[in-house]
């Protein structure tokens, strides 16, 4: 993987953490009370729910390639890819970050 392609994963890794910055500041009242097809609904709340349909798919499609690449990785042991498995699943977005900074980014290869 060039160093280019590294940076875009990295980039890619780290959106969904802006998004759940984004869904964190917007007002959960308005998300959990409006009908998305109600007229008294935002303008902006069709393209919310849009979006966040998306980024459940981007997410399970991000954490596939990681799961895939950590499966891969001939330079761990059974018992640390055990445990990276879980901790991708478990901790998704969070993890995925940690996981490119230590074996994508500082990879040799």
């Amino acid at each position: 993987m060039t160093k280019g392609q590294r940076v875009a994963l990295g980039v890619a890794t780290i959106f969904p953490l802006f998004y759940i910055l984004i869904v964190l500041l917007t007002p959960l009242r308005i998300v959990f009370t409006t009908d998305p097809m109600s007229p008294q609904a935002p303008d902006w709340f069709l393209y919310f729910t849009a979006l966040h349909f998306f980024m459940y798919l981007y997410t399970g499609l991000l954490l596939a390639f990681y799961l895939i690449h950590l499966f891969g990785n001939k330079g761990m042991n059974r018992e640390s890819k055990a445990l990276w498995a879980f901790l991708l699943i478990v901790g998704s977005i969070f993890t995925m970050p940690v996981y490119w900074y230590l074996h994508i980014w500082r990879s040799k290869d």
